[in-house]
């Protein structure tokens, strides 16, 4: 019996959730750690994450794979084939493309906008509310490029999460799934919907970052 789409979304969104902002809160961190360092070891840093971007996923999986099969370092945790090694997996696809987009956006505003706070001579709770201001866009964005790169991810949940029916299943396997064995219908229908969660969040993300931005006007 075919696993309900209702179901497969709902499981999709959480797992892909979580592994967004696992994703977007360490990215947050390393950029915050990372700026106190020289800029020449920033930019070799940034080459790395730049670098891991283009890994494909397929790779990635299969290390995740190798960490958690019964063999391996962690096997004793019997993670795989579970949401929480997807969710492991989604989080190392996604780390590397929010790290850099963060960090592209983050680094070059931060000078300019202590330069311009410094000249204003703003007292610090205005300092705050200004660059609260030009980094919250960004940061909706980090998150969204976070959860749409996780929410689209194949090769780790097929890896990794087996696309079991009714426990791992989510909507990228369930669309692999369905093709291979023609069901093209059902396929479509996941696809639409995948396709229009992506459209939702773009229009979500643009209108509370207009809201927050009029808020501190």
């Amino acid at each position: 019996m075919t696993e309900s789409i209702l179901t497969v979304t709902i499981r999709s969104i959480y797992v892909s959730s979580i592994a967004a902002l696992i994703a977007f809160l360490s990215s947050l961190a390393l950029n915050a750690a990372f700026s106190r360092m020289s800029r020449k070891y920033v930019e070799v840093i940034s080459g790395v994450f730049e670098a891991l971007v283009g890994v494909p996923t397929t790779v990635i999986g299969l290390l995740v794979y190798m960490l958690f099969f019964p063999g391996g370092p962690l096997g004793t945790l019997k993670l795989l084939y579970t949401p929480h090694a997807i969710i492991i997996g989604e989080f190392l696809v996604a780390l590397p493309m929010v790290y850099t987009y963060m960090f592209r956006h983050y680094y070059a505003m931060r000078d300019t906008i202590r330069e311009l706070v410094l000249s204003l001579g703003c007292p610090e709770k205005k300092a705050f509310k200004l660059l609260l201001r030009e980094l919250t866009p960004i940061l909706l964005s980090a998150y969204f490029v976070s959860f749409s790169r996780a929410m689209g991810e194949l090769g780790v949940a097929l890896i990794v999460g087996g696309g079991i029916e009714g426990y791992t299943n989510v909507l990228t396997t369930a669309i692999a799934l369905q093709t291979s064995i023609g069901n093209y219908e059902y396929a479509i229908q996941l696809g639409a919907i995948l396709v229009s969660i992506t459209i939702m969040l773009i229009v979500t993300m643009k209108i509370l970052g207009e809201r927050v931005l009029w808020r501190l006007d």
